[in-house]
């Protein structure tokens, strides 16, 4: 699957559980490999980094597995 980076900035992130859990505010890429490494989310006064390998899903959302 093909997907621009620009379509995914500001899109809304919730986890598998259905809480909010913020939005894409960057992404950073390994570029030996081309893949995604970690969706960075803006929260008041920080930023959170969630590994990539928690996105489960990329549409109007993006859908991340919950911790346990």
């Amino acid at each position: 699957m093909v997907l621009r980076l620009s379509r995914i900035y500001g899109k809304q992130i919730y986890n598998t559980k259905g809480n909010y859990v913020g939005y894409v505010d960057e992404i950073l890429i390994d570029i030996d490999t081309g893949r995604g490494k970690v969706i960075a989310l803006a929260l008041p006064g920080e930023k959170v980094g969630i590994p990539y390998e928690r996105v489960v899903s990329i549409g109007d959302i993006l859908l991340v597995k919950a911790k346990e």
